[in-house]
């Protein structure tokens, strides 16, 4: 201690603090102030209240730059005049022969923002602008549903499970350098190492408990997918081919049942109700896409009036809340201090485009192992699995037809929302990810028909609900105490009485960033903290798009572009992989 500053090595703060070269630093400038009080004197360095109010403060208020991604992907027709006077037509001329207009919505049934539009259907407010399409919250992960029913299906094999018995596969036999091996195939991300042990649903002479050998079948990225049990020798049908199971992983085989993975889908509750944030938009930021704009001549729209219509657009926007959030003894789905603020996104199509409801729900849910294939059955509107809880409504409105047009309620606070399916170990106190939560929207094809026929899955757009805002971080290092030193430990610790020690992971101050950039530094003013995250909102479709055509023979071919929107070595889908389909030209509103 010199002149009353005490000098703490780096290396002791957090126990993973890279070890720097410190010094004090003595100039003429003042940075002490005397505060007076009777006859006492007390000296009061700035820098250091600064610090102390800005570590005990549990006040937020989060911002959120959010840039909304998505492909105005399918074309459609429809009898309601102002649907159908407001398209972005394709191939005009042959509608108006045909009389059958074709077309996209426009971008602002998309967009957070929807200008205000005299287009006859629905009363435009101001003060809504920002509510017709979509609403916002921000929501906190407060607890783990273990019991989730669960369901994926590649349209020829298919398993349900519940969420807490792991992560599924399908076997598949393959020889590698001359070895036999059992091939499990996972829908996801296994997160296992060479030399760990996995929990099989499946068992082999009264054992479930195997090693894993190899990861991967040589292929790109297939390590992350595969993981392989040396075949010895085994008989009979356990592993046979297309033999479909789950699996736990376990770090330790002498500690299984400590080192043992849980699994779970992470439960969000709402915080703030539709009007508690402030949504602007940027004012001269957008997004590197094109707008699509085109003039639409008189001559050629079906109630002759001219105008320019909009298929996409590239703006950007911010959310803010509109008060302080204190987050004071607010604990997460772990039942640790509180690390991440969620801003929501739940589509509300209230100009009747999307949602009609089967089985009393609008919206379908799902993860992302439920998108790895187009037109996954899993989405099919008789599949009751796949329905979220989210309320809905409705109007009716004649104009050319009548129609009745839904769009989903808005939540308020309390109110729970599924998340992500997650997996965590007490061994290595650590949450991960498995497979990010989506929602699932389709056209209603009685206002707007998209399909050449009727079907109960149609075609439609996926979004991600949740995009998370750190706001403390946990070290990369477990920290361990013994049982007489239990007042030291957090009330987050895991008591292993295997290893006869607490375990957890401390709480990073605000301002500090580990060795490898862990950590958070966002401004602190008047007694809060100002996190602020950027991300994209991605809307994603999952059928196709015309990309081109020709004439042969003297029939005209479109050609296709379709996306299997994200990876997995089951679908046969790798990231950004797009397929050419080419058809002829039918009227795929007839």
């Amino acid at each position: 201690m010199t002149n009353g500053t005490t000098i703490i090595p780096s290396r002791l703060r957090f126990k993973s603090a890279p070890t720097v070269d410190q010094q004090v630093n003595f100039d003429l400038e003042s940075k002490e102030n005397e505060l007076t009080e009777y006859d006492r004197i007390a000296t009061v360095n700035l820098a250091l209240l600064f610090d102390a109010e800005r570590q005990g403060s549990t006040t937020f208020r989060p911002t959120f730059k959010i840039s909304p991604v998505y492909d105005n992907a399918y074309t459609g027709t429809t009898d309601y005049n102002p649907f159908l006077y407001n398209l972005w037509y394709v191939d005009s001329a042959s509608s108006f022969l045909s009389t059958t207009w074709r077309g996209f919505p426009q971008y602002y049934e998309f967009e957070f923002f929807r200008p205000n539009l005299v287009d006859q259907h629905i009363p435009y407010t101001p003060k809504s602008a920002y509510t017709y399409n979509w609403t916002y919250y921000l929501s906190l992960p407060f607890e783990n549903n273990y019991t989730k029913d669960l369901f994926w299906t590649d349209s020829i094999n298919s398993i349900s499970w519940k969420a807490q018995d792991g992560i599924p596969f399908i076997i598949r036999n393959t020889t590698n350098n001359g070895t036999n091996d059992i091939s499990f195939v996972c829908i996801s991300e296994h997160n296992l190492n060479v030399g760990e042990y996995v929990e099989l649903s499946i068992s082999y002479d009264n054992n479930n408990l195997f090693q894993v050998n190899t990861l991967g079948d040589g292929t790109f990225g297939s390590d992350l997918y595969i993981f392989n049990l040396r075949n010895v020798g085994y008989t009979g049908n356990t592993f046979d081919n297309d033999v479909v199971g789950t699996f736990k992983k376990i770090i330790d085989i002498t500690n299984s049942g400590e080192s043992k993975s849980s699994y779970y889908i992470k439960m969000h509750k709402i915080i703030t109700n539709s009007n508690d944030l402030i949504v602007t938009k940027t004012g001269f930021e957008e997004t590197p896409f094109s707008s699509n704009k085109k003039f639409e001549f008189s001559s050629l729209t079906p109630n002759n009036i001219s105008r320019v219509s909009q298929k996409n657009s590239s703006s950007v926007y911010t959310f803010t809340l509109n008060y302080d959030l204190d987050i004071r003894n607010i604990l997460d789905n772990q039942k640790r201090p509180l690390n991440e603020i969620f801003l929501t996104i739940i589509n509300k199509g209230f100009s009747g485009y999307f949602n009609k409801p089967t089985q009393g729900t609008g919206v379908k849910q799902g993860w992302q192992f439920n998108i790895l294939e187009l037109n996954n059955l899993y989405w099919d509107q008789n599949n009751q699995i796949s329905n979220s809880d989210i309320p809905y409504s409705s109007y009716t409105k004649t104009n050319g037809s009548t129609e009745t047009f839904y769009y989903n309620q808005d939540l308020k606070s309390g109110d729970t929302i599924c998340g992500d399916f997650c997996e965590w170990n007490n061994i290595t106190q650590e949450e991960r990810i498995i497979s990010p939560y989506y929602h699932k929207i389709a056209y209603n094809q009685d206002v707007f028909k998209s399909e050449p026929s009727p079907t109960t899955n149609p075609s439609g757009f996926y979004y991600s609900p949740h995009i998370g805002n750190v706001i403390r971080v946990f070290s990369d290092y477990i920290e361990t105490g013994e049982l007489e030193n239990v007042d030291g430990t957090p009330s987050w610790a895991f008591y292993s009485t295997q290893l006869e020690q607490f375990r957890w992971r401390d709480i990073y101050s605000y301002g500090f960033k580990d060795g490898l950039n862990r950590g958070v530094d966002f401004p602190f003013l008047n007694f809060a903290h100002y996190p602020y995250q950027a991300d994209l909102f991605r809307v994603i479709s999952d059928g196709g798009y015309q990309i081109g055509g020709y004439i042969e023979n003297g029939v005209e071919y479109k050609e296709y572009k379709t996306r299997g929107p994200e990876f997995g070595p089951i679908s046969g889908f790798s990231l950004g992989a797009t397929t050419l389909v080419t058809q002829p030209i039918i009227d795929e509103c007839e």
